[in-house]
C-alpha cells in the first residue's frame, strides 16, 4: 500500500524529526505487510519504517519487541525465521526474501496511453523557481516519465495556495507512471532541488532499472457488479467518497489482527461477500493493483513497475466470515509470494488500499509532501479506493472510500448501494463470532434495497434478496 495524503485533520500532522520518512518504501505487497508489521511491533507510524530500516534500530530491542514480532509474523505467514534469523534479515526487504517473496515474470497489464495521472506535490517554504525547474529538468533527465516536466510546459502545474504554500501537479500519460511513483519522485526532488539551490548538478545517472515484460492484457476477468453493462471511458468516470471514522478503523484494525490478515484482505473479503450476496456468483475476483519494485532501482524510480493481481476467493459454504477472512488471506498471499500470478484484465471491480503519509521530505528551505494522485482507474469498470490514516503515533485516524466508475457501465444508483453495503459489511466484520454467522441473511448485515438493475441482472426479486 503506497502512501498518500488526502484528508486535511491528519495530514497537518506529522511525526518527529527523528522518524522522518526516506523515501524508500517497499516494493512489494510482501514487503509491505513485513514493515506493517516491524511499525505494529516498535509501536512507530508505518511512515517511519522504509524499505531498508533495520528493525532493532527502529526499537526492535526493546524489550518484547521481536517476539511480538515473530508472533505476528507466525500468525500472517503460518511461518517464521527465529531470533537468529531475524537478526541477519532485519529489513522489510531482507525478510520479506525469506518468507518466500519471488520476483514477478510479468508487470501490467498498463493503463491506456490517452489517459493522464496526476501526481500532486504540496511545497511549503521560500521556493526558489529556478532551481525547481532546474531540478525538474535533472529529474527529467534519469527518468523517461518526467521528460517534459518543467515549469510552464503543459502538464505541470505550480499552483500558489498562500504565502510559503504552493502545489505542484505532475500530469503524466498513465502508461507511464504507477502508484508507487510518487514518493521516489518526491524523496528525488527534494534532493535535486537543494543542489540546485546551492548551483550544484545532483550528478546522478539516468536511470534504467532492470525490468520484466509488460503484458497488453491480462489472465483473468474480474467479476462485473450485477446491473452493470458494457460500456467505456469516453463519458469519462463518475465519483462518491464515503469517510468513516477511527472507532470503525480501530476495531477493523484488531480484526485483522486477529485472523493474521491485513486491513486490505478484510476489506477484501468484505467485497466478495457483498458482491456474491448481490448474485455476482460464489467465486469472486477482484482487481488488486500492487507494486512490483523488488530491487533497490526499481523502488527508487518513477515508472510502471507494479501489476494488477486477479484475486479470487470462493465464498461458497463459508459459515462465518472469520472462514472467508481465512480463505481471502490464503488467496492474496499466495498471489503476492507468486512471480506468475495471473494477471486482473479490463473491466470489473479493482479495490486498492492505501495508506496516509502525513510525513513531508525535507529540502532546502522547503518541504515536500505527496498529496491524493489523481489515478487512471479506466480499466476497471467500478474502481475502489480505500485510503488508511495514522495519527503522529501510529494509531487508526479514520479511512475514507473513495469510488470511481464508469457511468457507461454503472448508473449512480448501483455504485453508491454497493459502497454502502460495502461499509455496512466493514461495520459488521469486527463482530463478535456468535454474530457473524454468514447464513442465509447475508451475516445480518443491514444493507439497503439492493437497485432494481442489479436483481434484473441477477434473475431475483425484491423478496428474493437476503
Amino acid at each position: 500500500m503506497p502512501f498518500v495524503t488526502d484528508h486535511p485533520s491528519v495530514a497537518q500532522a506529522g511525526p518527529t524529526a527523528s522518524t522522518r520518512f526516506d523515501g524508500t518504501q517497499p516494493g512489494t505487497p510482501v514487503q509491505e505487510i513485513v514493515r506493517d508489521l516491524f511499525a505494529e511491533a516498535a509501536g512507530l507510524p508505518r511512515a517511519a519504517v522504509g524499505a531498508d530500516s533495520d528493525f532493532f534500530r527502529l526499537g526492535g530491542q526493546a524489550p518484547g519487541a521481536a517476539r511480538r514480532l515473530l508472533g505476528r509474523l507466525t500468525q500472517t505467514f503460518a511461518v517464521a525465521p527465529g531470533h537468529a534469523e531475524l537478526r541477519t534479515a532485519s529489513t522489510p526487504v531482507r525478510l520479506a526474501a525469506l518468507l518466500g517473496d519471488a520476483r514477478a515474470t510479468a508487470l501490467g497489464p498498463r493503463c491506456a496511453a490517452e489517459f493522464s495521472t496526476v501526481l500532486p506535490l504540496r511545497l511549503r517554504g521560500r521556493l526558489d523557481e529556478h532551481a525547481l525547474d532546474q531540478a525538474l529538468k535533472d529529474l527529467g533527465e534519469r527518468h523517461e516519465a518526467l521528460r517534459n516536466s518543467r515549469l510552464g510546459v503543459a502538464g505541470t502545474r505550480l499552483c500558489r495556495l498562500g504565502a510559503d504554500d504552493l502545489s505542484l501537479e505532475l500530469a503524466l500519460p498513465a502508461d507511464s507512471v504507477d502508484l508507487w511513483s510518487q514518493l521516489p519522485l518526491a524523496a528525488e526532488l527534494a534532493r535535486a532541488y537543494t543542489a540546485r539551490t546551492a548551483d550544484r548538478a545532483p550528478h546522478r545517472q539516468r536511470c534504467r532499472p532492470d525490468t520484466v515484460p509488460h503484458p497488453r492484457w491480462g489472465d483473468r476477468e474480474p467479476s462485473a457488479v450485477p446491473g452493470s453493462t458494457p460500456g467505456d471511458g469516453a463519458a469519462g468516470r463518475a465519483e462518491l467518497s464515503w469517510w468513516l471514522p477511527p472507532a470503525l478503523h480501530t476495531r477493523l484494525a484488531r480484526c485483522a489482527a486477529r485472523h493474521g490478515a491485513t486491513l486490505f484482505i478484510v476489506v477484501y473479503a468484505a467485497l466478495a461477500e457483498v458482491l456474491s450476496r448481490w448474485g455476482a456468483g460464489p467465486r469472486i475476483t477482484v482487481a488488486a493493483p500492487v507494486p512490483a519494485r523488488d530491487s533497490a532501482a526499481l523502488r527508487a524510480a518513477v515508472g510502471p513497475y507494479g501489476r494488477v493481481l486477479a484475486l479470487s476467493v470462493d465464498t461458497a459454504g463459508a459459515a462465518d466470515f472469520g472462514e472467508l477472512l481465512g480463505r481471502a488471506g490464503a488467496s492474496a498471499l499466495t498471489a503476492y509470494r507468486s512471480g506468475t500470478a495471473p494477471l486482473a484484465e479490463p473491466g470489473g471491480v479493482a479495490l486498492t488500499v492505501l495508506q496516509s503519509m502525513p510525513t513531508p521530505v525535507e529540502a532546502e528551505n522547503l518541504t515536500i509532501t505527496p498529496e491524493r494522485p489523481t489515478l487512471a482507474a479506466h480499466a476497471a469498470g467500478l474502481s475502489l479506493t480505500l485510503t488508511e490514516h495514522q495519527t503522529p503515533h501510529g494509531q487508526p485516524a479514520g479511512l475514507s472510500l473513495a469510488a470511481s466508475w464508469l457511468p457507461g457501465v454503472l448508473d449512480e444508483t448501483v455504485a453508491g448501494a454497493l459502497c454502502r453495503d460495502l461499509v455496512a459489511a466493514l461495520e459488521a466484520a469486527p463482530a463478535t463470532p456468535a454474530s457473524r454467522s454468514r447464513g442465509t441473511g447475508g451475516r445480518g448485515v443491514r444493507a439497503g434495497a439492493v437497485p432494481a438493475p442489479v436483481l434484473a441482472a441477477a434473475g431475483r426479486t425484491p423478496s428474493g434478496v437476503g
